[in-house]
């Protein structure tokens, strides 16, 4: 499961058990998503795309439905590898879920914790 998906599910977890509301799972999560670093801009930083790439790769995204960094790699803009090291850096930079939920004083930290610790139980459980 990567990391979106965990967070969804998280905030799934933490509305179904009463710890926080629908709506605040909702904004939660895309606060997430706005304070996560774009691919492109992550390869324009390390230089790994200039500016004409990172345009030419946006326009063709609507034709054939890849993401960013599929259709870079797909146009030989990108090796797979370099690809792989942008989304753990990707994966780094992003805010948790729970680090979102906390200064939006949704939940405190301490409950978090808890809450996560259960969560992460029982997927273990479900994955056994």
């Amino acid at each position: 499961m990567d990391d979106l998906h965990f967070s969804e599910a998280f905030a799934q977890f933490l509305v179904d058990t009463n710890v926080i509301g629908a709506e605040d799972a909702l904004h939660a999560l895309d606060e997430q998503r706005r304070r996560t670093q774009p691919i492109g801009r992550l390869a324009l930083k390390h230089g790994l795309l200039n500016m004409k790439q990172v345009f030419a790769i946006l326009a063709e995204q609507p034709e054939t439905g890849l993401r960013f960094g599929e259709q870079a790699i797909f146009m030989g803009y990108l090796e797979r590898g370099a690809m792989e090291r942008l989304l753990e850096e990707q994966r780094r930079l992003r805010p948790g879920l729970g680090e979102i939920l906390t200064e939006m004083g949704t939940v405190k930290k301490t409950a978090l914790q808890k809450c996560r610790r259960e969560f992460v139980r029982g997927m273990e459980t479900a994955l056994v």
